[in-house]
């Protein structure tokens, strides 16, 4: 019986694979051995393998800069607790006012106090732990703070209760708290620092609370920002991280097949004969540059030797030589498509966030666009914005018992202009309307604040027929005065130009 030999030329492996590192693989922890000898508490995933997930991620980094952009990047702001009993800005309001403001101008000298905010925000939705250091001044109070790399902090267990005084709206409370201490360890130098309020002195070498310390050695604090109630915060997607590993893999599997090529090509038939040596090294060294423009368009000559019968046939019969294409097993496009577009919608979703916010916006016209915007605003973004204001105004803040002043971050501006135009054209014609209503709509479309005029005529519709003005005197019954017609026509123009510039900007981008 004759023996059929199959063998495999192939091109060697290359060593370099490619670069990109394996999800799994992680420094290891700088504080491996620590967590058994001290309060230090081990975190549920590792720092390293969190920030190495979100750095291989293809969806994860405009999920985390939409949130970043979205709850500080419109700015920081101040405004006036409402008061009814209080119609007139007092002295002890304006210094609070220029107090806010000087807050934020030198919170931090590198970087503006919106950006030390949104890179907070960064770290909480990559590690689930956001840590703030506070500086306090020469009072001992607030004002000042640098972003700590979370991925050389760890935190202890609760200590012992602490008698607290806290001060709200005039109003003192007293309550038992138990705090953290944490622990920043880079180059094999501890830095210990104390949880945000708490009173004791800390030592910053050693973490020991003491009476007696040099300014110098006291240990600063840490406002602790974290996603959910655990003593380390956990990331909102890393329920979805087996999938983007997954997905990762894929990326790289379809890269690998542009470096290297899959599977066999095509097949070499020979019948009644072997190849040659010479002829199976010319295959090896072809297969093992048959890549790149240089060698395109070349021939490839086979020879092989006839096989000698068992009756003795010393000529061997005829060789056949058949090239047999595999190109119907070879990978026609990228692999995993569909479940990588699964791993990027469960992304999404678990940070709530719909296509428009990332970039893939192609099956969206202006009423789902304006929809998912106002959703996502009213569902997500609003609710983080009002608890980082509460923690900034209720907590870093409540040592200098504000009253009267609130910062607040500004939101995006999705109403509708034409509609707008349309209705303040119907409100300017019923006289319902007057020139300082409008002067802060105004001031968003020109991209500055405007004051109120001076002049009390510009708190009254045109054609009014009698009221007060602002100092609550009688305003006989008039005619509309000119000037505010013109006013309030030309705010109306202002609108519908906006209204049309915004109209031709989608048309645009339709095309």
């Amino acid at each position: 019986m004759k023996k059929v030999n199959v063998r495999v030329i192939k091109a060697q492996q290359k060593q370099e694979m490619t670069k990109a590192q394996h999800f799994a693989a992680t420094e290891e922890d700088p504080y491996a051995g620590a967590y058994t000898d001290s309060d230090l508490l081990a975190p549920p995933y590792l720092p390293e393998a969190l920030y190495s997930i979100y750095d291989n991620s293809t969806i994860l980094k405009q999920c985390v800069e939409t949130y970043r952009r979205n709850i500080v990047g419109f700015g920081a702001a101040l405004k006036y607790v409402e008061d009814e009993t209080q119609s007139e800005e007092t002295p002890e309001m304006r210094a609070e006012w220029d107090f806010f403001k000087n807050f934020m101008k030198y919170f931090n000298f590198d970087q503006s106090f919106e950006d030390v905010m949104g890179e907070a925000i960064e770290h909480r939705e990559i590690y689930g732990n956001a840590y703030i250091e506070i500086l306090r001044n020469g009072r001992g109070l607030p004002d000042g703070g640098e972003i700590i790399d979370p991925k050389f902090v760890r935190l202890t267990k609760l200590g012992e209760p602490v008698d607290i005084t806290y001060m709200r709206e005039g109003k003192i409370f007293y309550r038992k708290k138990r705090f953290r201490k944490y622990a920043q360890k880079i180059g094999g130098k501890t830095v210990w620092f104390k949880e945000f309020g708490d009173p004791r002195k800390m030592d910053s070498r050693t973490g020991q609370y003491t009476q007696q310390l040099p300014i110098e050695h006291e240990a600063n604090e840490i406002l602790h920002l974290k996603i959910g109630s655990s003593a380390y915060g956990v990331p909102r997607w890393v329920g979805h991280s087996i999938h983007m590993v997954g997905a990762r893999k894929a990326e790289e599997l379809n890269y690998r097949y542009f470096e290297q090529g899959r599977h066999t090509p095509a097949a070499i038939i020979i019948s009644n004969g072997t190849l040659s040596e010479q002829s199976e090294e010319a295959l090896a060294a072809y297969a093992a540059s048959v890549e790149g423009t240089d060698n395109a368009h070349k021939f490839l000559l086979i020879e092989a030797e006839g096989m000698v019968d068992d009756f003795g046939d010393k000529e061997g019969k005829n060789v056949k030589i058949e090239l047999k294409s595999l190109a119907d097993m070879l990978q026609q496009d990228a692999l995993f498509l569909e479940y990588d577009e699964a791993s990027r919608k469960k992304v999404q979703s678990s940070f709530r966030l719909p296509d428009i916010f990332v970039g893939r916006s192609t099956d969206y016209n202006r009423a789902t666009a304006d929809t998912a915007r106002k959703l996502t605003e009213d569902q997500v973004f609003k609710p983080e914005r009002n608890s980082l204001e509460f923690i900034i105004n209720n907590k870093l803040l409540a040592e200098y018992q504000l009253k009267s002043t609130v910062l607040y971050f500004r939101g995006p501006d999705i109403s509708d202009s034409e509609e707008k135009a349309r209705l303040l054209d119907v409100f300017i014609r019923a006289g319902a309307v007057a020139p300082n209503d409008l002067r802060e709509e105004v001031g968003k479309v020109i991209g500055k604040e405007l004051e109120n005029f001076a002049d009390g005529k510009f708190n009254l519709p045109a054609g009014v027929q009698g009221g007060e003005d602002d100092q609550g005197s009688s305003v006989p019954v008039q005619k509309a005065d000119d000037d505010i017609v013109a006013v309030l026509k030309d705010v109306r123009d202002v609108l519908e130009e906006v209204a049309v510039v915004e109209k031709i900007n989608q048309a645009a981008r339709r095309y």
